[in-house]
């Protein structure tokens, strides 16, 4: 059982100790903590972010589409990942800024080994998930980043032949971070608005993309490189 009161910040937990310890502390900073944030008024996104120079980018899609796997290899280009899978996103004057709700980077195995991580550098996630947890190094940013762009990857069953980065509308990109957020009262009305508001104010700042790329490791240093190239250009 999880009790959660967002007035107060507090989370209060029973449960049962069969349950693996890192089920649990899956369930509550991947699960519960996000919507907590969410309900106090942040706006959350299902996201992976990665620090490059003194802004960051954002990466957009359903779970399995390849989130943790960008940030990864562009951390294994000297770029300090943020996090794979939560984002806090704040409206501050004409800019977006990004915090990662806690440092987190999570893959399957064939991740793993085309990364090379090293075996003592993980734990795992869950037992319901093949995904292993990477141990992040102390070395992440106190503050929160500029978000320089939004880019929403393409579903890797409908695979691209080819790498291609595409502008979106304000709209779309809108309904993406909507769709990707985080709720905890789907019922709140006012939340609601607010929610829908934030996402807009968002989607105004920061321009968007799709980038879709064929999920081929052969081709992971083309699309790392192609993907540095665009945000240079913005």
């Amino acid at each position: 059982m999880i009790e959660v009161a967002p007035g107060t910040a507090t989370i209060r937990t029973e449960y049962d100790t069969e349950i693996a310890a890192e089920t649990l502390e899956h369930l509550l900073i991947d699960q519960v903590l996000p919507r907590v944030l969410s309900e106090m008024g942040a706006l959350v996104t299902h996201a992976s972010c990665c620090k490059i120079a003194d802004h960051c980018a954002l990466f957009i899609g359903d779970s399995g589409w390849g989130k943790s796997t960008l940030v990864s290899l562009l951390q294994d280009c000297g770029h300090l990942p943020l996090s794979d899978d939560c984002v806090r996103l704040d409206n501050i004057a004409e800019r977006v800024l990004a915090t990662s709700t806690y440092p987190s980077l999570r893959l399957f195995t064939d991740s793993i080994e085309h990364v090379g991580i090293v075996s003592s550098a993980l734990t795992s996630v869950a037992a319901y998930t093949g995904k292993r947890r990477i141990s992040m190094p102390d070395q992440h940013p106190p503050e929160a980043v500029a978000v320089r762009a939004i880019y929403l990857l393409n579903n890797p069953q409908q695979p691209a032949s080819t790498i291609r980065i595409t502008p979106v509308s304000p709209a779309h990109a809108c309904m993406a971070l909507v769709g990707q957020g985080f709720r905890l009262d789907l019922t709140a009305r006012h939340r609601n608005i607010s929610f829908l508001q934030q996402a807009a104010e968002v989607a105004r700042k920061v321009p968007a993309f799709t980038l879709s790329y064929p999920r081929e490791y052969t081709q992971t240093n083309t699309l790392i490189a192609q993907l540095l190239q665009h945000l240079e250009t913005l």
